[in-house]
């Protein structure tokens, strides 16, 4: 990144585009043809890809070249393809940095109160309105911002609008997402979210650690129990190796915030990431740790409920129900850790 104050930075470019700033483009071939997609790039070597017409997640994720995320063997797909029956959404999963599970349904299969709910809801292939973007110079650096407006609405049924907003600036290796779901309907409606945080090489490697103030992890079944004392390590893929995964009880910082820290390699903690979260609206941390051949990733997953599904969400008395007009804001970041001294006093804060 250069130190090249504003105004010497625009004297040496044709446009800002040069160095960052926020581009558009549609893709063009397979199941992703038509997907409406927006490149964001910054100086400091900071790139990702937010999708308008998948929830307004973010796909493609990397810093100076290197993915920071896992890409699912089926890539981008087209929202017109999906299927929210069953475990049929694994089909257009397509991985990336994030993927939102939600609104009113997440996690596992389930019937509740009469309702056949599939995996992990419909607003990850729900395409938003009203999208924009803007580049705005604050000083010496200068701000990008993407918002869009997500509704997941029925005749006789729910209406929730979630107007997310991700931003970042020219100068940064952080990410901020804030997301503030309204119900704008006539009746209590059950709200999920998982923000689904996907991981991989070669960031996540068998070097890799987490870090994370964790007071206890929950095993989900046998095989992640067996495990359970090593959730923070990782090994080399394995063919045929099932997911395990484990619900946290995390302690949060005084001003109320979470900090989950993977270093890239453990014996030389020089680069990793921090996803922050405010654990007010979000008091559930999953970890799905997958380390198989051609599924190595790692699930960092904030969330206001576990992943067993609504029908057991609500007889575990943890539903979240949002009244008519009633508004819910959660808010999220992920910082790239790019020396030792920046690992360092991330793992320091994390653990405190």
């Amino acid at each position: 990144m250069s130190d090249a104050g504003k105004d010497d930075l625009l004297r040496r470019v044709g446009r800002l585009s040069q160095v960052g700033g926020v581009s558009s483009f549609t893709h063009a071939e397979g199941r992703a043809k038509g997907t409406a997609t927006l490149r964001v790039r910054t100086e400091a070597g900071l790139e990702f890809w937010v999708v308008p017409d998948r929830g307004m997640d973010l796909y493609e994720a990397s810093f100076r070249g290197q993915s920071l995320c896992w890409h699912a063997p089926q890539g981008m797909v087209h929202p017109a393809y999906s299927s929210n029956r069953g475990l049929e959404w694994l089909k257009t999963f397509a991985g990336g940095l994030l993927t939102t599970c939600g609104l009113t349904a997440a996690g596992a299969p389930s019937t509740d109160e009469g309702e056949a709910l599939g995996l992990h809801g419909a607003i990850s292939t729900t395409p938003a309105e009203q999208v924009g973007w803007s580049e705005t110079w604050d000083g010496e650096d200068c701000r990008f911002v993407v918002k869009g407006l997500l509704r997941e609405a029925s005749v006789h049924g729910p209406n929730l609008r979630m107007e997310r907003t991700i931003s970042t600036s020219l100068r940064s290796s952080s990410l901020e997402i804030e997301d503030i779901v309204t119900n704008d309907g006539v009746r209590t409606t059950p709200l999920m979210l998982i923000y689904h945080f996907n991981f991989g090489y070669p960031l996540l490697t068998e070097r890799s650690q987490m870090y994370a103030p964790s007071s206890i992890a929950h095993p989900i079944d046998d095989l992640s129990r067996k495990s359970v004392k090593t959730w923070a390590g990782f090994e080399a893929p394995v063919q045929g190796q099932p997911e395990r995964v484990y619900f946290h009880e995390m302690r949060p910082d005084e001003q109320g915030w979470v900090s989950v820290v993977l270093v890239q390699d453990r014996e030389r903690p020089d680069f990793g990431i921090r996803l922050s979260y405010d654990a007010a609206s979000l008091p559930e941390f999953v970890q799905w740790k997958m380390t198989g051949e051609n599924h190595f990733v790692l699930g960092l997953e904030p969330a206001n409920c576990r992943t067993l599904g609504r029908k057991a969400e609500r007889e575990r008395g943890t539903l979240r129900m949002l009244g008519p007009g009633e508004t819910e804001r959660f808010r999220l970041r992920l910082d790239v850790l790019e020396t030792a001294e920046a690992v360092q006093r991330a793992i320091s804060q994390s653990s405190q």
